[in-house]
């Protein structure tokens, strides 16, 4: 039988979609381009704000429209957070949690023998320990994303992960280094280390960040170590200065933000203030000269005048990031945040998203322009429909070029040319 697979949200969730196919595909399925053509069609869910479950349900109606008869499953942190509801929905005919994404072909299996609504949902806290997962791998593809840390125990008030999540769990250092050597034989030159919360990696086995990058590091073939979203306040300068030893990590720090006010951070329930986040940032740029930064920032969270709003614009200035995933609050049920008064209409939310975008428009192009005429190392990735070759530096700046020979897979050094919109016209040495 045939699968398709739908993502949402974050990293973590693509890492593992790959990993459901790969586990399916060992049982004897066989993955598809497109839904409408699919036996079966699982959607990994996100839950992180109202607008992904939004989404999520409009994506169901929308498939069982176009293929009615397909096998519909929902995994992921809606089929967790809100297994009753959504199994409430029409044509959904599989709930599978987090808690037991590692059992996905044999439950998939299972239905087919009875054909029987199936809900699989054990109780995400009783996890105690990350999973033995499969490993990603997707041929023709540089760089791979492995989960190393799953779970949050934050309980920020306008999020619902860790309901969805759990508490945190680390992938053990032997196992993260067997992973990446399978990952280098497969001819991969970078790997991203991915996470729920990854700056708490180790927490619960007596390790930290540093030691997890450090044996990614140490495995030859890969040549790029890249971190993806980071808690500022976990940032230690105990675990900077060790990273600083690695040759290896890439130089672009993707440091969690959320706002730039005190106040809206205080109510956010996030565990820094806007001069420790600064301290954070001054402090990477110190020990990484070359250091990029980019982060996400929520606009509208209830309470939000234009005074905080502005916080919010003036620190963006203040660290000149390379890139700001800006999205709107919207109210997610569960959350302490649900019923906090000061909800902010939809217009205003709407005009501060394009504020910030205008803002961090502005501020990616001076970080362009400072890298125009230096000589960076780029990882070629990809070919766009005009036939240029794709990649980027170590500081994530995405660089285009021409060549007659086929360099995707290649880390070659690099002369950065002309800005052209968001990307550098480069030539390779």
């Amino acid at each position: 039988m045939t699968f398709f697979i739908l993502t949402f949200g974050c990293k973590v969730n693509q890492c593992e979609s790959e990993n459901i196919a790969k586990s399916m595909e060992k049982n004897g399925f066989r993955i598809c381009g497109s839904y409408e053509q699919a036996d079966i069609v699982l959607l990994n869910s996100c839950a992180v704000t109202g607008e992904s479950v939004r989404k999520l349900r409009q994506s169901i109606h929308k498939i069982k429209h176009k293929n009615p008869n397909c096998i519909l499953a929902v995994t992921g942190c809606v089929a967790q957070a809100e297994s009753d509801e959504i199994s409430k929905v029409s044509g959904v005919d599989i709930v599978i949690g987090n808690s037991n994404k590692i059992d996905i072909p044999d439950i998939i299996r299972k239905y087919l023998q009875n054909k029987k609504p199936t809900l699989k949902v054990d109780p995400i806290f009783n996890l105690k320990s990350f999973p033995n997962e499969t490993i990603n791998y997707a041929p023709h593809r540089s760089r791979a994303f492995l989960k190393i840390e799953d779970g949050c125990n934050r309980f920020c008030s306008y999020c619902i992960i860790p309901y969805a999540r759990g508490r945190v769990r680390s992938k053990n250092i032997s196992d993260i280094e067997n992973d990446v050597k399978i990952l280098a034989k497969n001819g991969y030159k970078e790997v991203v280390l991915v996470g729920i919360n990854l700056s708490s990696y180790g927490m619960d086995i007596g390790k930290n960040l540093a030691d997890a990058v450090e044996a990614v590091c140490a495995v030859g073939g890969i040549e790029r170590v890249r971190l993806s979203s980071l808690e500022p306040d976990l940032m230690t300068d105990d675990i900077l200065l060790k990273l600083s030893k690695e040759p290896k990590l890439c130089h672009q720090f993707h440091l969690a933000l959320q706002s730039g006010s005190d106040e809206i951070l205080k109510s956010m329930r996030r565990r820094y203030t806007r001069e420790e986040y600064i301290s954070v940032v001054d402090k990477i740029k110190e020990i990484f000269p070359s250091a990029t930064f980019t982060t996400d920032l929520m606009v509208g969270f209830p309470g939000e005048n234009e005074e905080n709003f502005k916080d919010s614009l003036d620190l963006i200035e203040k660290v000149g990031f390379l890139k700001v995933h800006v999205f709107p609050y919207s109210v997610r049920p569960g959350t302490l945040a649900e019923n906090f008064s000061g909800q902010i209409p939809k217009p205003v939310k709407t005009q501060r998203v394009h504020e910030v975008m205008e803002k961090s428009s502005e501020t990616c192009q001076k970080v362009l322009e400072s890298f125009v005429g230096k000589t960076c190392e780029v990882l070629y990735e990809t070919i766009d429909e005009d036939g240029l070759y794709e990649g980027y530096t170590k500081e994530y700046i995405p660089v285009k070029t021409k060549s007659d020979k086929d360099l995707r897979g290649k880390v070659l050094p690099t002369k950065m040319g002309t800005i052209k919109d968001n990307y550098i016209l480069c030539e390779y040495i």
